[in-house]
């Protein structure tokens, strides 16, 4: 999300439509860069949860917002500008 919007952005203000792996490289480090901070802070969560004495729901849900919501927000919007950045807008007729 956040090399991949950086680089989209500029590719296309120059106009430039970068090749598959150019586009595709930064949604891959993207999404590496937050699959590292969320198992950083995955140990701690469980942790909070284990204290904190949660029901299996809960912890599922904390688990939830904490790792998995960041990280497909993450993963989504790369998508989206990997695929804008490629995009080429088909002539009418």
């Amino acid at each position: 999300m956040i090399l991949s919007r950086i680089l989209a952005r500029k590719r296309m203000a120059a106009g430039i439509r970068p090749s598959f792996k150019a586009a595709w490289l930064p949604v891959l480090f993207d999404v590496t860069f937050i699959g590292l901070i969320m198992a950083w802070l995955f140990l701690p969560a469980v942790s909070l949860t284990i204290i904190m004495d949660l029901s299996l729901l809960w912890r599922i849900l904390l688990l939830l917002v904490v790792i998995y919501v960041p990280l497909q927000i993450v993963i989504i919007n790369s998508t989206i500008w990997a695929v804008r950045s490629r995009w080429e807008e088909k002539e009418s007729q």
